[in-house]
């Protein structure tokens, strides 16, 4: 009895599915709905395991009629995933959680009864258009589209609130997808029983290939946040990215202007680490513009701020060598006054950070002499 899936399909989908289910059991299992998300993937998981009967020949009916009962406890966590995306009680979740897992379980033993003739032959539930595959597809089939009809639900009117960024829109997307490609194992079914299909099928590829398509479309949707989780803990995130491109300009103000860093404990996330590290850039900004030369231009395109960076080098120097600071800081320009938006101020500080890092922003041992020598930046 060989696997309904070739093994070149089928392993390469099993080993990601597991590996999502071992990262979010790992990272992401702190809330009811990830709980019951992780567990319902846990399920099918081991239900593609089964269905590669290839592993166990001779006890390949069993291991099918294991991989459905499977399927059934994945589906009632499922369902109580779904009823909380949806808005239901959540105080009565533990509860109602409790009871789609006894039903789930009286499904799987029902398969298990249901099936004993087909164990016995050495062939599989649903190879014919008999009584029992009737059952079982009823079984099966009712909570299924029940969950469906939830996700929909949930998954549209997120749509229509407007309030979705594009990669929830792909997610959301995706997800009402997914109800159509487990659909095509109804479909065949229900094509067999009114006689409009009589295809030989004897691996019940129709069940098995459907089951592989749903379980990948739905691990592939849950390991988008473990990605946004690994990245954003390994520093490789949006905000990661941009503190390391930050850290020359930062490290190099903040060492000249020591008194504005803000006390630190412990490690942070790179979102915090980011925007620490723009309140501290700007602040010593602030405090630089009392040391800037007094043709420091007030409007700065693309090409002054290269200008701007090799100035600030200099006012660091003066600052360092003593100079006397001017009696008022000077009206703030783009870079040092903050915004009510903090994007546009990662933007300006990014692009500050880019010059600050080149070549053209070093001054010569003479322009910093000549201009620390200033008894005051005044004006």
């Amino acid at each position: 009895m060989s696997s309904p899936v070739p093994a070149v399909f089928a392993v390469p989908v099993i080993i990601f599915v597991v590996a999502v289910v071992l990262g979010r059991r790992a990272l992401l299992n702190s809330t009811a709905i990830d709980r019951l998300l992780n567990r319902a993937l846990a399920w099918t998981a081991l239900s593609l395991i089964l269905l590669e009967r290839g592993i166990a020949p001779r006890f390949g009916s069993l291991l099918h009629q294991l991989s459905m009962g499977a399927t059934m406890l994945g589906i009632a966590s499922l369902f109580g995933a779904a009823l909380l995306w949806a808005d239901a009680a959540p105080r009565l979740a533990a509860r109602r959680q409790r009871f789609f897992d006894l039903a789930a379980a009286a499904s799987a033993l029902l398969i298990l009864i249901v099936g004993t003739p087909y164990r016995r032959a050495g062939t599989l539930l649903g190879q014919d258009s008999s009584w029992q595959e009737f059952v079982v597809s009823a079984v099966m089939w009712i909570p299924l589209i029940a969950v469906g009809t939830l996700v929909w639900r949930a998954g549209l009117r997120e749509l229509r609130g407007g309030e979705v960024t594009r990669y929830e829109r792909v997610v959301f997307t995706a997800l009402l997808a997914t109800p159509f490609i487990a659909s095509a194992s109804l479909a065949s079914s229900i094509a067999r029983h009114t006689g409009h299909w009589q295809a030989d099928d004897p691996q019940l590829t129709r069940w098995a290939a459907p089951n592989f398509g749903t379980v990948f479309v739905l691990a592939a949707m849950l390991a988008v946040p473990l990605i946004e989780v690994l990245s954003a803990r390994t520093g490789w995130n949006r905000a990661g990215r941009h503190c390391r491109r930050l850290r020359p300009l930062w490290r190099d103000l903040t060492a000249a202007v020591p008194e504005i860093v803000l006390p630190t404990t412990g490690s942070a996330p790179p979102d915090a680490r980011l925007l620490r590290m723009t309140v501290e850039i700007r602040d010593a900004l602030m405090q630089l513009h009392r040391y800037l030369p007094a043709d420091h231009p007030t409007e700065l395109g693309p090409p002054s701020t290269a200008r701007y960076a090799r100035q600030l080098r200099q006012a660091i120097a003066a600052r360092r060598n003593g100079a006397a600071p001017a009696a008022a800081p000077r009206e703030a320009d783009r870079f040092g006054a903050p915004s009510s938006d903090i994007d546009s101020d990662i933007r300006r500080l990014l692009d500050l950070a880019r010059v600050w890092r080149g070549r053209e922003t070093h001054t010569t041992t003479t322009d910093i002499t000549d201009f620390a020598a200033k008894p005051s930046l005044g004006g």
